[in-house]
């Protein structure tokens, strides 16, 4: 128990050191708004009369497109996650952290932990704006939390992706390369139309798409209501995902601090 106490206290203030590093500096909220943000003003105007189209059960495209655009912002801020800890690893940070008595793992949580929140912001910013366009949440505040909350649970299981790749590689470059990966993941989904007006093969690719998940949980709950399904559909997606990246970060982990 004592040792569970001292991990937690070391996590939270890595983690607070971690979240002041972020927001210290203004162009990494800005740079992670900017493209989800553009698109949500621009392809809601351009693409508006795209709701005419049977596939589509909305006649506000704004509305269809504000959930995509609220998963992406959270992967954003998650996206180049693994960056910083290359800088501070080749600072020689890392190396200082090491030689202090605390536990090796909670370096790595310092730095995940806070993501979970920074996911969280990132995507209540985008829904904010969407709202203040036209778009409608219609489960109130409860639906609002709850999508916080999938928001940062998607940003943790994904961070894995950067993490693993600036740990494996040591390069900053490789890990950008990397997480740009995640672009065409975002793109073959629903984000920007209904599964029934894409190809054949993309729509057997969407079927197992986890960021399709998340945007339809969200999309219910701005849209329709409390669709309990689909909310679990995403958790679940998130959970395999997390299991599964997160698992490779303690790997990858495990062998820069060796």
């Amino acid at each position: 128990m004592r040792e569970l106490t001292a991990f937690a206290y070391d996590t939270y203030w890595l983690g607070l050191r971690t979240t002041r590093r972020f927001f210290r500096v203004p162009a990494n909220v800005i740079s992670i708004i900017f493209f989800p943000l553009i698109q949500l003003l621009v392809f809601s105007q351009l693409y508006k009369d795209i709701v005419q189209l049977p596939a589509f059960a909305t006649d506000s495209y704004l509305a269809y497109l504000a959930p995509g655009q609220v998963v992406f912002a959270s992967f954003l801020a998650v996206g180049w996650a693994g960056y910083g800890m290359l800088v501070e690893y080749r600072s020689g940070y890392l190396d200082r952290l090491r030689s202090t008595p605390i536990a090796r793992f909670s370096i790595l949580s310092g730095e995940m932990v806070p993501l979970f929140f920074e996911a969280a912001i990132m995507a209540a910013i985008l829904l904010g704006v969407s709202m203040l366009l036209g778009a409608t949440l219609a489960t109130g505040v409860g639906g609002l939390v709850l999508i916080l909350l999938l928001s940062g649970l998607f940003g943790i299981a994904f961070s894995g992706i950067s993490f693993i790749a600036a740990l494996l590689t040591k390069s900053e470059q490789a890990a950008s390369a990397l997480s740009l990966l995640m672009f065409p993941v975002v793109f073959i989904s629903t984000a920007f139309v209904p599964a029934e007006l894409m190809p054949g093969w993309m729509q057997a690719v969407n079927d197992w798409n986890p960021v399709t998940f998340q945007i339809e949980a969200i999309r219910g709950l701005m849209t329709v209501g409390y669709d309990w399904t689909a909310i679990g559909q995403a958790v679940l997606a998130d959970v395999v995902v997390g299991v599964v990246l997160v698992s490779g970060t303690l790997l990858a982990f495990r062998r820069l601090a060796a």
